[in-house]
């Protein structure tokens, strides 16, 4: 079974200029190793991905509530994508064809 916890961060409020290289640069800092990125700047959020979950936890800690060019961020964990549930009319028409 796989763990819950997430080697990827969330990071939101992003200065509207940040590029790859400097949001790569900031959060790879105090030796911090990560494994990827992901940065949609038009929307100012992005994502990083670390070695491991404790990696991941400790970079929110240091992180949030932090300011890169006097923009103050917000860091979590990245929570997994999850399946969308059944719309109300779909599940219903399910369960009649059920006897």
């Amino acid at each position: 079974m796989e763990s819950l916890e997430s080697s990827r961060i969330f990071v939101k409020n992003l200065p509207p200029s940040i590029n790859e290289a400097d949001f790569r640069k900031h959060f790879s800092s105090k030796g911090r190793e990560i494994t990827d990125i992901k940065l949609i700047p038009k929307r100012r959020i992005g994502y990083v991905g670390y070695k491991t979950p404790e990696d991941a936890a400790k970079a929110v800690k240091y992180f949030n509530r932090s300011y890169i060019r006097m923009s103050r961020i917000a860091v979590e964990v990245a929570r997994p994508v999850s399946i969308p549930a059944p719309h109300p009319l779909q599940l219903s028409s399910l369960l009649d064809g059920q006897d």
